[in-house]
C-alpha cells in the first residue's frame, strides 16, 4: 500500500505532462496581414482563426505581408495568393512574417498527430471554401486590427475588423494610437518571430 501511494504523484504527474502537451498542439492561430513589408504598419486579420478555416480577402486586397502568431512548431499554416485561400504560396510552423509576395488567406492544420482527433471538416470541405462564397462555413471574417509602434502593436479585437480599418488607414500616422486608444485597442509587446521572404 505504501509503493502505491508513492507511485500516485508521479502516474498523475506523468498524466498532467500528456494532457498539457496535447493541449499545445490544439488551438487557435492569428493571422495579420499588413500593407507594408516586415510586418510594419497597420495590419487586419483573424484573431482565434480555427483550425482548418480561411481568414482571407479578394484578391484585389491583397496585403504585402502576414504575421501568424501563437503557433508553435505542430502547427503548420500555409500562407495563399489569388483570393482567399485559393493559390498556395507558402508552408511553414511556428510563429513567422511572411513578405514580398500578394498575400489574401491564412490557413492552418494539426501536424504532430493525426488531424481525425480533431474532427476537423474533411478537405473537400475545405476546397469548397477557397472562393469565399457566403454559403462557406469555413470562411473567417476578419475581426482584428494592428498597428505596429515601437516595440509592440496596439490590437483591437472588433467584429466589424474591415470597416474600422479603412477608418484607421486614413488617420495620420501621430494620430493613430489615440484613434485606437479611443476605439478601445490594447497594447502588447513584439514576441520574436521568423522573417521570411518569400519574393522571387
Amino acid at each position: 500500500m505504501t509503493n502505491l501511494r508513492g507511485r500516485i504523484p508521479s502516474v498523475l504527474l506523468a498524466a498532467l505532462v500528456l494532457v498539457l502537451s496535447r493541449l499545445q498542439s490544439t488551438g487557435a492561430v492569428d493571422c495579420l496581414f499588413y500593407t507594408l513589408a516586415n510586418c510594419q504598419g497597420t495590419a487586419v486579420g483573424c484573431f482565434g482563426l480555427a483550425e482548418g478555416g480561411c481568414c482571407g480577402f479578394p484578391a484585389s486586397q491583397w496585403k504585402l505581408s502576414v504575421r501568424v502568431q501563437n503557433s508553435n512548431s505542430c502547427k503548420r499554416t500555409t500562407i495563399y495568393t489569388g483570393g482567399f485561400c485559393t493559390t498556395e504560396v507558402l508552408r511553414t510552423n511556428g510563429n513567422f512574417c511572411a513578405t514580398g509576395g500578394r498575400y489574401t488567406g491564412c490557413r492552418w492544420a494539426t501536424i504532430c498527430r493525426r488531424r481525425q482527433l480533431l474532427a476537423d471538416v474533411s478537405d473537400d470541405e475545405q476546397q469548397a471554401c477557397t472562393d469565399g462564397s457566403s454559403g462557406c462555413k469555413n470562411v473567417m471574417d476578419p475581426n482584428a486590427i494592428v498597428y505596429s509602434s515601437g516595440e509592440g502593436n496596439w490590437m483591437l479585437i472588433k467584429d466589424n475588423a474591415m470597416g474600422l480599418y479603412e477608418q484607421l488607414t486614413n488617420v495620420p500616422d501621430s494620430e493613430k494610437v489615440a484613434w485606437l486608444t479611443a476605439q478601445g485597442a490594447t497594447y502588447t509587446s513584439k514576441t520574436e518571430e521568423k522573417m521570411i521572404n518569400a519574393a522571387n
